[in-house]
């Protein structure tokens, strides 16, 4: 009887345990149906949310993709939970390259790796990412062929997936890229990474992102890309020691990093995003007044989002801006020379706006006259073909 009678409790416990994760599918479910958080904070971006249905998708198997990916956002505790996890692991991988040492090569553990005093990533190679640049530069020579009329730029940011720090060796990226795209030679530029000591001028340490000093020679570069003048030489304005990047979330063992931004004479112009009308687009006048709890690149710089509006109101061209987060740092500076700069991030523009991109109704929506592409390894080896750029 007392068999029996485990059996029959075991299982009453297992039927419970089933019926609890079933609970919590659902509530998942209904959340992401009726109630979808909109901004996942920890990783600067909109929460995925269901995607609109259609048969093709649905055939193509992209629906399901689509709500897969809005469910895990959606879940209850998700995010917390993955938060959690890479703090655990990092915590956990931290001292064991501390313990390690360095002398001036990579030293790694698990995702963590250190070069010097920067945490950094190894380098990938040709041929794990060299199809997805030739499919990046097919999508943009399909867009810049169907629409004659609006001028194509591509700007590449190098950084440390492209280069091996200690070799100085590329990966090639830049060169698949530009090898296959059709657009003029002169509308085709990069931020140029030929070794350590140029990753460690442009860089953050702590982060994958570019620094002030990164961005600003971005910034002229692309000017000089798209034939307009750059703004005034900006003031730039530092604290020290009050930033870690996402590379070293949550562990207090690494040094906070100085965080810069440059502080540029900006024309008024008006913000907008799906949601609504900002007041500005990120918040470097709170960072400069010391009025911020915490600094990351997003809150100085602005979220993600999947659509943004920077309108001077001023008569001129339009330009469309594609990329990720990367461009939060210029898109403003750009803007200042244009009429309405119009930014789109493929990430996301879907679970935001409910439709699919399209490239060439969105030219003709928006009356375009310039598209600006620009990312890294990210983007062109991973956002835009895997979104097949809306085509």
């Amino acid at each position: 009887m007392k068999v029996g009678g485990d059996r029959i409790k075991a299982r009453t416990i297992s039927l419970a345990a089933a019926g609890l994760c079933l609970l919590f599918l659902l509530a998942g479910l209904a959340r992401t149906i009726l109630s979808p958080d909109t901004e996942i904070a920890y990783e600067n971006r909109p929460a995925k949310r269901m995607p609109p249905f259609s048969l093709a998708d649905f055939l193509s198997g992209d629906f399901q993709a689509g709500f897969e990916d809005a469910l895990a956002d959606q879940l209850p505790e998700a995010i917390r939970m993955k938060k959690l996890y890479n703090i655990y692991d990092t915590a956990l991988a931290l001292p064991a390259v501390h313990a390690l040492g360095r002398d001036g090569g990579y030293v790694g553990f698990r995702n963590i790796c250190f070069f010097e005093d920067m945490l950094t990533v190894r380098p990938l190679t040709l041929s794990e990412k060299g199809p997805a640049y030739t499919r990046s530069a097919e999508i943009i020579n399909a867009w810049a062929g169907a629409a004659p009329d609006v001028d194509f730029y591509v700007y590449y940011i190098e950084a440390d997936r492209d280069l091996d720090l200690e070799t100085g060796e590329k990966s090639g990226f830049f060169d698949r890229l530009a090898e296959v795209l059709t657009l003029p030679e002169d509308h085709v530029g990069r931020l140029r990474v030929d070794g350590f000591d140029d990753y460690h001028r442009l860089f953050l340490k702590t982060d994958h992102h570019w620094n002030a000093e990164g961005s600003y020679r971005g910034y002229l570069d692309i000017c000089a890309l798209l034939g307009i003048e750059p703004l005034p030489l900006p003031e730039r304005y530092t604290v020290p020691a009050c930033y870690r990047g996402t590379r070293a979330a949550g562990v207090e063992g690494v040094p906070a990093e100085d965080f810069a931004v440059n502080l540029f004479d900006y024309p008024a112009m008006s913000v907008t995003i799906p949601a609504g009308e900002l007041p500005d687009y990120g918040m470097q006048e709170l960072f400069v007044g010391g009025e911020l709890e915490s600094v990351s690149y997003g809150l100085v710089f602005g979220v993600d989002c999947g659509e943004l509006l920077l309108d001077t109101g001023r008569p001129g061209k339009n330009l469309l801006v594609m990329g990720d987060s990367y461009d939060n740092a210029i898109v403003k500076p750009l803007a200042a020379s244009f009429s309405k700069t119009w930014c789109v991030d493929l990430r996301s523009y879907a679970g935001e706006l409910g439709q699919r991109f399209d490239m060439a109704s969105y030219l003709r929506e928006k009356d375009i006259d310039l598209v600006l592409i620009v990312g890294g390894v990210d983007y062109f080896g991973g956002t835009l073909p895997s979104t097949e750029g809306g085509l």
